[in-house]
């Protein structure tokens, strides 16, 4: 099931990936609670906002070009969870691009809950070898 209207816990979840794409201005730790648990893949689970913004500023490291393709969400919403699948394109520190509408890179998927209308949990999942550098352990697709 996809949302068709927009709640107040999915226009935050969308105002995190404009703030982190930078299509708006923003403080992104305040959408946080101070004690908010975040996973990353290769980070593991971090607590706190000082391990989300650690998390930040290592995927901007990695992927200094990334950004989300928000008009093509499928967004689940049940009760303080909100799932976010989509898709992302952009560039390794490297120079390799990847474009996720057409290779298999650059697919993910999210789990935010909310507390008291902020993010207590964020968990990112996602195959974070979006330049494609990993190719031996493709087994049945190579782009």
């Amino acid at each position: 099931m996809t949302t068709t209207t927009t709640s107040k816990d999915v226009a935050i979840v969308r105002q995190f990936f404009d703030i982190a794409d930078g299509r708006a201005e923003g403080n992104i730790s305040a959408l946080f609670t101070e004690d908010v648990q975040v996973f990353f893949p290769k980070y593991g689970i971090g607590k706190g906002r000082a391990a989300m913004m650690e998390i930040g500023r290592g995927r901007y490291q990695m992927f200094p070009r990334m950004m989300h393709h928000v008009d093509l969400f499928k967004i689940v919403e049940q009760g303080d969870t909100v799932v976010v699948e989509g898709t992302t394109e952009g560039e390794t520190a490297g120079g390799r691009t990847w474009d996720g509408r057409e290779t298999i890179a650059g697919h993910f998927c999210s789990i935010f809950e909310f507390r008291e209308g902020q993010i207590a949990r964020m968990h990112v999942y996602l195959d974070p070898d979006l330049g494609h550098e990993d190719t031996d352990r493709y087994r049945w697709h190579k782009d």
